[in-house]
This record gives C-alpha cells, sequence and structure tokens, in this order.
C-alpha cells in the first residue's frame, strides 16, 4: 500500500500494519535547512509510523545527519565518542572496529 504524504512532499509505504513505513520521493542532500512543511510531514509521519526508513539517499554526511536530527527535535551527544564516527554526536554501533 502507497499513500502519499501531504501535500505531496514525498511517499509513504507502510513496512508492517502499525509500525514502521518506508520513504521515497525526495532528498535529504544539500546543505541547507529542510523546509518547514517537510520538517512538520517527517514529524507527523513519525508519529504515526514510529520508524521512517529513508530509502536510496545514498551516503550522508555526518554534519547533515545531525543537522537532519536538530531540526526534529533536540540532539543528545553520548559520552562515548567513537574514533570512526562521522561526527561528534552521532553514536556509531558496530561490531568491527
Amino acid at each position: 500500500r502507497h499513500s502519499m504524504a501531504a501535500e505531496g512532499l514525498y511517499q509513504v509505504t507502510p513496512i508492517l500494519p502499525h509500525f514502521g513505513a518506508e520513504v521515497r520521493g525526495f532528498s535529504l542532500d544539500g546543505d541547507g535547512p529542510l523546509s518547514e512543511e517537510l520538517v512538520r510531514q517527517i514529524k507527523d509521519d513519525m508519529t504515526e509510523y514510529r520508524v521512517l526508513v529513508f530509502k536510496g539517499q545514498g551516503k550522508l554526511s555526518g554534519a547533515r545527519q545531525v543537522q537532519i536530527s536538530q531540526q526534529l527535535g533536540e540532539v543528545e551527544s553520548t559520552f562515548y565518542k567513537h574514533p570512526k564516527s562521522p561526527h561528534p554526536d552521532i553514536f556509531r554501533v558496530s561490531n568491527n572496529e
């Protein structure tokens, strides 16, 4: 089942009936902030689906991931800074070094 997010900003496909959705049809890449309209829609979809998977985004820089995260809410840093983490505010989880 596919559904269009409000105002056609992107496509949302539920993964399970009450949990998770794939988001396609736009790019998180760039260097400026996301539009207020887009941030509002992402927050609404997070409330509805609890987890959003942004497919086909390529490799976003650590700084870009943090920038987008800051628009969505308060970023909480961890005390542990993995040496291979792409940004100090990104907690890297890995089973290799």
